[in-house]
């Protein structure tokens, strides 16, 4: 009799002491503190055998409650690429069963509970950070009938112009600035339709390729990188849209990228852009000469680094692109 009272008191005291555990694990979620593996909580719905953690692209199940049948039912939501049991030290089959996304466990529990799935979720990268000016882009009115709407695509270069010299953009309204930071010739090729076309601008300013160079996006030849530029240039033209081709600025180093000397590669670039320019009648905007110092590089007091223009940078550029945008729409 005592030994089968002392089985209901350990069986009591373990159901307790998992009560408290799951409850603990629960505040920390509540209280959107980090949990098991560095990870924290998940917006998926509360399953009934544990809870959800996430960090980066891994969602950890920890089952409290294992599935009789072994089969774990997890949220439809989840783009599952591989689930593994303990971290990854056994794959685990993952497939939907009568509509229910469904992970496949071994029939038998593990002695120890709670057990911790991990399910790594394909990425789901905006990789031309297409989401940036999503909702500017449908609040942006369709222009009236005399405006000559000009859209600025480019990298930082372009997209630091509203920060540090805003009231240019406030004095020219019907200029609309579509610049990313840190992004390639690739980048903005593929979002130069809804940035861009979709826009219905008069004219369009190109300026791409310093990021290119520097390798934000893996190696990449110059005859490439000139080749998404032009591509840029004939999208715009099938849709009606003048172009304008800005030259490369001169930049001696890339502090991000400090194994990339870039001076020769810009004036090799910029040697193409201009080529194609005079060739397919497309206006030229020389922004590299007046802003060079004997170095190759940025001059310095025309930049607060070596790739980016200062206040006074754009002092400069804003005149020339100015001149270009009405030779474009001569």
């Amino acid at each position: 009799m005592k030994i089968f009272i002392k089985s209901i008191l350990f069986a009591l005291f373990a159901m307790v002491t998992l009560s408290t555990v799951y409850a603990q694990e629960t505040k920390k979620l509540s209280d959107n503190e980090e949990t098991i593996y560095g990870s924290s909580e998940s917006t998926f719905e509360k399953p009934t055998w544990g809870h959800y953690t996430k960090k980066d692209d891994f969602i950890y199940a920890h089952v409290y409650n294992w599935p009789k049948d072994g089969k774990l039912i997890i949220s439809r939501k989840m783009n599952v690429r591989t689930a593994f049991l303990n971290d990854g030290d056994k794959k685990l089959k993952t497939q939907l069963v009568d509509g229910n996304l469904t992970v496949f466990l071994p029939s038998e529990a593990p002695e120890d509970l709670p057990t911790v799935l991990k399910i790594e979720l394909t990425p789901t990268e905006d990789w031309a950070n297409l989401d940036r000016y999503r909702k500017a882009n449908a609040e942006l009115k369709t222009p009236t009938k005399n405006e000559q709407r000009v859209v600025f695509i480019g990298n930082s270069i372009t997209d630091n112009w509203t920060r540090d010299h805003g009231q240019f953009f406030e004095a020219n309204p019907s200029y609309v600035n579509r610049g990313i930071s840190g992004q390639t010739s690739a980048q903005m090729l593929l979002r130069f339709r809804p940035d861009v076309i979709e826009l219905k601008p008069k004219a369009v300013i190109i300026s791409a390729g310093t990021n290119d160079i520097a390798g934000n996006r893996g190696a990449i030849s110059i005859e490439r990188i000139a080749g998404n530029i032009f591509s840029m240039v004939e999208l715009a033209k099938a849709n009606n849209i003048k172009v304008v081709l800005a030259s490369v600025l001169p930049a001696s180093s890339y502090s991000w990228s400090p194994s990339v000397v870039p001076a020769d590669k810009i004036i090799e670039l910029n040697k193409l852009i201009k080529a194609y320019a005079n060739a397919h009648n497309v206006v030229y905007l020389d922004y590299y000469t007046p802003m060079v110092n004997g170095n190759k590089g940025l001059k310095e007091e025309l930049g607060r680094d070596t790739v980016h223009p200062n206040a006074a940078g754009y002092d400069v550029m804003e005149p020339l692109v100015q001149e270009a945008i009405k030779k474009a729409l001569k």
